[in-house]
């Protein structure tokens, strides 16, 4: 991610509807499938907005592998968050019963990514993510934000089945987004040349309070079984337990 939105995100994260609506989603499932207060890792976790939430279940350690993400963390006065990479996280293995990956996998070598994942997660560990859905959807917001891939409902259930996980839940998410998303995303195309807004900008405190509710009809679709199609996915998996 280019540096300079990592201070969007830290002022945006609390507020903006993707961030909130991601975010309450994600609790949900922790509450769901966490039996206990767990040890949780929050890889890619940005500026720590995740890491606070998250605190209420357990024990929750965060990295990420730019320093920006680390100073804004500092900020909120997080302790548990060191820089690494998610291709190989500086832990030992089997020391978390959870670990969250929130439009991360995207960034980085998923093989790779997902193998130290599976070293770090206890056995039936659970792993929940988000990554940004359909190629067809890439655009130079995923240029700036430095994006390798985007990802389909079938693709993304073969790489984590191929890496050692049982998917319990998958849907895509934010289907409402989808005609927007190319409208505006080919509006900007065409008039901002040399510099590309950032997409999470709250251009309406009204629009936000409007979207965020519909995400919030939506995640109950999601939760009773999956929607066909979105701007993003969500999957929630397990380690199998044979997995070394």
């Amino acid at each position: 991610m280019q540096k300079y939105l990592y201070k969007d995100l830290y002022e945006l994260e609390e507020k903006h509807w993707w961030h909130e609506a991601k975010r309450n989603l994600v609790n949900f499932f922790l509450s769901h499938y966490l039996n206990k207060k767990s040890k949780i890792l929050d890889v890619g976790c940005g500026t720590g907005r995740n890491i606070e939430s998250f605190s209420r279940f357990g024990e929750v350690w965060g990295i990420d592998y730019a320093s920006e993400a680390i100073t804004f963390c500092k900020q909120r006065g997080l302790k548990r968050v060191v820089r690494g990479s998610l291709e190989k996280i500086p832990f030992l293995k089997n020391s978390f019963d959870c670990i969250t990956a929130l439009d991360v996998l995207e960034h980085v070598d998923d093989q790779k990514a997902l193998k130290e994942i599976i070293r770090v997660l206890k056995p039936e560990g659970l792993l929940i993510i988000t990554v940004p859905a359909y190629p067809r959807l890439w655009s130079r917001w995923d240029e700036v934000l430095q994006h390798k891939r985007r990802y389909t409902k079938s693709s993304l259930k073969k790489l984590l089945k191929g890496n050692g996980f049982k998917i319990i839940k998958i849907s895509y998410v934010h289907s409402f987004l989808i005609l927007p998303t190319i409208i505006i995303r080919a509006f900007k195309n065409l008039f901002y040349k040399n510099y590309y807004p950032s997409d999470f900008k709250l251009s309406s405190k009204i629009i936000n309070f409007l979207l965020y509710n519909i995400s919030q009809i939506e995640k109950i679709f999601i939760i009773s079984s999956s929607l066909p199609f979105g701007t993003s996915l969500v999957a929630v998996a397990k380690k199998n337990y044979e997995t070394n």
